[in-house]
C-alpha cells in the first residue's frame, strides 16, 4: 500500500478571522476550551495553554490562571458533540469533518495522516504492518456515488487492509453498492456511522484493546453494529 499524507499534528487549527466571543474572561476561556477540544481533545499542560493562547480569545497567562477553574470541563465529551454536529453539515464541512475523523483514527490505531485517494481526500491509518483508508462524508443517508466511486476504485488499486467509509448514516442499499464495487478485489469494505465510530473510540480509550484488535474490527468488510463495538471491552480477547 502507498502511504502518504499530512500528519495530524502538522494541521494548524487557526480560528476563523472575525470570530470574537463576547463576554468576560471566563466566557472567553470556555469558548477557547470548546474550540480546542473540538479539534484536539488530548491536549494538556503546556501544549493546551499554547493552543488556548493561539485562539486569541484569552492570552496564555490568563489561560494558565483560569484553567484550574474548569476542572469539570470534559474535552472528550465536547469533541464527540462537535463531531456529531459537524456530521450533519454536508460537503461544506468536509475538510473539518475529515480532520476530526483523523483524530479519532489516531486515538484508536496510534497512527493517522491526512492524504488523498483518487479524487477524494482521505484519512490513512495503520500500525505499520496493517494499513487502511478512511473516506469520511459529513452527510445524512449517504450512498456511494459520484466521486466516491472513483475513490473506492483508486483505493482498490492500493489494496489496503481495510477501506472504511464513515458518514452520519447510510441508505439501505449502500452496503450492497460497496460490495459490488469491491467484488473480486479482496479489499474489505467497512461502513460505520459517526455515532458508532465515537462509541468505538470511547471503548478503545477506556479498555485499551490494542491497535491490532481495532484494525481487525475496522477490516470487518461489512457494516458495523453496536454488538461489534462492544467486543472491544472484552479483556479476555
Amino acid at each position: 500500500m502507498i502511504w502518504f499524507g499530512k500528519q495530524l499534528n502538522e494541521v494548524m487549527w487557526t480560528p476563523p478571522a472575525g470570530v470574537n466571543p463576547i463576554g468576560d474572561e471566563n466566557t472567553r476561556m470556555e469558548h477557547a476550551l470548546r474550540w480546542v477540544a473540538a479539534r484536539d481533545p488530548h491536549l494538556e499542560g503546556e501544549a493546551l495553554l499554547d493552543a488556548l493562547g493561539a485562539t486569541g480569545w484569552v492570552d496564555r497567562g490568563t489561560a494558565a490562571r483560569l484553567l484550574p477553574c474548569f476542572r469539570a470541563f470534559d474535552p472528550d465529551r465536547y469533541f464527540a458533540e462537535a463531531l456529531r454536529s459537524l456530521s450533519f453539515r454536508g460537503p461544506t464541512a468536509a475538510g473539518e469533518f475529515r480532520q476530526r475523523i483523523g483524530r479519532v483514527m489516531e486515538d484508536m490505531t496510534g497512527t493517522a495522516a491526512l492524504g488523498s485517494v483518487g479524487p477524494e481526500e482521505c484519512v490513512r491509518f495503520g500500525d505499520g504492518q496493517r494499513q487502511g483508508v478512511v473516506l469520511a462524508y459529513p452527510q445524512v443517508q449517504f450512498t456511494v456515488g459520484g466521486e466516491a466511486v472513483k475513490a473506492v476504485a483508486a483505493a482498490v488499486d492500493e489494496m489496503p487492509d481495510a477501506l472504511v467509509i464513515v458518514a452520519r448514516n447510510f441508505q439501505e442499499n449502500t452496503a450492497g453498492q460497496l460490495r459490488a464495487l469491491l467484488q473480486g478485489s479482496e479489499v474489505p469494505g467497512t461502513l460505520i456511522t459517526v455515532n458508532l465510530l465515537l462509541g468505538m473510540r470511547a471503548s478503545a480509550l477506556r479498555y485499551q484493546p490494542g491497535p491490532d484488535r481495532v484494525l481487525q474490527l475496522l477490516g470487518a468488510g461489512r457494516p458495523l453494529r453496536s454488538r461489534d463495538i462492544a467486543v472491544l471491552g472484552d479483556r479476555r480477547n
